[in-house]
């Protein structure tokens, strides 16, 4: 099962290389507003002061890395029209080989990357949206997705324990519905230390957050780990699992494998339940994405609490990651269809 595990690798180190390597801005968190740029401040949304939307079933979706703004820009509407209730924000962060972090955004918000990321909540806000904001942390060793080394781990978790408790502030004041401190941490810091920060950080994000925290693992998670601490607090545990060089026979044997496993989570850690955080199916058959996702929701429909799915609207030509776009193939017709009906 651990091929699972690798796939989500790549996509971590593949977002914050797309941002890096094409719009190429690496700079220091917490920007101050009346540091903006006239660029800035013409493109910045107009603030509308937004009431957290209660959402008891998220369907929601994710753009291909650094298509964000384009989707909030461009299809706002559609996505309504095929049911989506949530946006997936990814704000990323660059760890550097001393366990100092940066924020990373595109070339517009240069200097201002934070507040970059404030205007896309707000888009999605505007337009009737929730949003799941998601920290997440990337090392790369070599241009490639690596574990924080140990020589840095601590010096690391101290930084990103500010960063994340500065972005809990910001979520509430912008009523963000979910935010998940750090994405799929045993992937980066390993199991122990993922679980006792986790545990850690809950509380000081309670103090800061209102809506609903998530614990985001890859694949079907770490397992058992309760000799490490407790994730009981959160609301939700997210898995992300993708279909890429399966069979639908080898990939539902697998989901029946992470359902079996988020079931337990939820029921050691009285959680509210689980959801996909991310879940894909490789485009490049789109007769078979689209029968995949048909028995995907088939198995899942009534025993999740939701869904984040990958990837809506074009593939960035840059990222070097499988084809998991649906828009414009069979399967785009398939998530409407379940989108927009009411979880029995």
């Amino acid at each position: 099962m651990q091929r699972r595990k690798s796939v989500e690798k790549t996509i971590s180190a593949t977002v914050l290389l797309v941002l890096i390597l094409l719009n190429g801005c690496v700079m220091e968190p917490q920007n101050k507003a009346d540091d903006e740029s006239d660029n800035n401040e013409q493109s910045a949304e107009t603030h509308h002061q937004h009431t957290r939307l209660n959402l008891s079933f998220f369907k929601g979706i994710w753009t291909s890395p650094g298509l964000e703004e384009r989707a909030l820009e461009q299809d706002t509407e559609k996505m309504k029209t095929y049911g989506v209730n949530i946006f997936a924000i990814p704000v990323m962060y660059d760890v550097r080989d001393d366990g100092s972090v940066k924020i990373v955004l595109n070339a517009q918000w240069e200097g201002n990357e934070e507040t970059g990321y404030i205007n896309m909540i707000r888009k999605a806000h505007n337009a009737g949206l929730a949003v799941f904001l998601e920290m997440d942390p990337v090392y790369l060793k070599n241009n490639e997705f690596a574990a924080i080394p140990k020589r840095i781990k601590e010096m690391f978790l101290e930084n990103f324990k500010q960063v994340c408790i500065h972005w809990a502030e910001i979520a509430e004041q912008e009523k963000v519905e979910v935010l998940s401190p750090f994405n799929e941490p045993t992937t980066v810091i390993g199991v122990e230390d993922a679980i006792k920060w986790m545990e850690e950080i809950l509380p000081l994000i309670r103090q800061k957050f209102n809506g609903n925290v998530i614990i985001k693992f890859a694949g079907e998670g770490p397992g058992d780990f309760s000799q490490y601490g407790s994730i009981e607090g959160y609301d939700y545990v997210a898995l992300d699992i993708y279909a890429i060089n399966d069979t639908q026979d080898s990939f539902m044997e697998y989901l029946d494998f992470v359902i079996e496993k988020a079931n337990n989570y939820v029921k050691d850690y009285n959680l509210k339940g689980f959801i996909f955080g991310e879940m894909g199916v490789e485009g490049t058959d789109e007769e078979f994405q689209a029968e995949l996702f048909q028995r995907f929701f088939e198995r899942t429909w009534n025993i999740t609490k939701g869904y984040f799915l990958c990837v809506w609207g074009p593939k960035n030509p840059e990222d070097p990651f499988a084809d998991v776009s649906f828009t414009g193939k069979p399967a785009e017709n398939i998530i409407k269809q379940w989108y927009t009906k009411q979880p029995t």
